[in-house]
């Protein structure tokens, strides 16, 4: 198979995973509002996409949905067993990423595995920045 093909059967794969998992996707005017009111923000960057900036919220964790490897990024194999170890499938949050695509994938595979209250905030950290809402650097962060 080439790269081509390779990739149409992920994006459908992708699709009909999402169809059935009912991602409830909001946009970061409605995520600052709920995160503001306690939800917890789940931030699904890389520990150096992190570090670098994220969003302004009391209670927030980084655990990456995609790790860097010598290979290239690859899917955490360990991101739900993670989430589920600093989070109750009942906890109200929000879930971000850079641009909006990772956080689609966190969500689903969240949804999947029985959390309830998961929203993916549409356009992630470019679009909160380009809102210009406030944000932090790591050394200035209150973790979970």
């Amino acid at each position: 198979m080439n790269m081509a093909v390779y990739g149409a059967v992920f994006l459908l794969l992708f699709l009909i995973c999402t169809l059935g998992a009912d991602v409830v996707t909001i946009d970061v005017h409605a995520a600052k509002g709920l995160i503001q009111s306690g939800y917890v923000y789940l931030d699904v960057r890389t520990v150096e996409e992190f570090q670098k900036g994220h969003v302004d919220a009391t209670k927030i964790i980084n655990i990456p949905y995609m790790l860097s490897t010598p290979k290239g990024m690859v899917k955490n194999p360990n991101f739900v067993k993670e989430v589920s170890s600093a989070c109750n499938k009942q906890d109200h949050f929000i879930v971000g990423c850079k641009s909006g695509v990772r956080s689609q994938y966190a969500t689903t595979d969240l949804l999947a595995d029985g959390f309830k209250n998961v929203k993916d905030m549409e356009g992630g950290y470019m679009e909160w920045v380009k809102n210009k809402f406030h944000v932090k650097v790591s050394s200035d962060i209150e973790e979970l």
